[in-house]
């Protein structure tokens, strides 16, 4: 649902995106669904994209999302070291569950080295390597509006 929602926000925005779960010829939840087609589908789209949303709230972080926030990493990395032609892909984090425990006194207290800022608490586990790949190539929102403005700033 809350995907959902992400995409009927995209659309008002008038924000052109893929969502995989929409993609019914790999991901029909009524048939049985294979590996390589959905690997070869959503690889597709995330060579296609410019952006790539990672929703990073939960228990823990979906792995499929995961598994896309590094394959677009390792893109990003790859230009870098080919000199490809290609641009590197903008990869927003998005944490709405998240405390901001990280700009407490009480985390300070306890480790002086904690980085304040979304994804950065100590306490609700978030992969933080995930994390990482977001705010190395983009960045990590609190909200859906917030990270809805960002995307009108950036979108053409």
């Amino acid at each position: 649902m809350f995907n959902d929602l992400i995409c009927e926000k995209l659309d008002e925005a008038g924000i052109e995106y893929y969502a995989p779960q929409k993609n019914l010829a790999i991901n029909d939840k009524k048939a049985s669904a294979t590996s390589l087609p959905i690997y070869e589908g959503d690889t597709e789209k995330l060579k296609w994209c410019n952006i790539i949303i990672a929703v990073l709230d939960g228990v823990s972080i979906d792995a499929g999302v995961a598994s896309e926030v590094g394959w677009v990493a390792g893109w990003n990395e790859a230009i870098k070291i080919h000199t490809v032609s290609n641009e590197p892909k903008l990869i927003l984090g998005l944490y709405t569950d998240n405390r901001d425990l990280s700009n407490t006194a009480a985390v300070k207290k306890f480790d002086d080295s904690v980085e304040a800022g979304v994804g950065e608490s100590q306490w609700p586990y978030i992969n933080l390597y995930t994390v990482g790949c977001c705010k190395k190539f983009g960045k990590v929102f609190w909200t859906l509006d917030e990270l809805i403005e960002y995307l009108k700033e950036v979108s053409l």
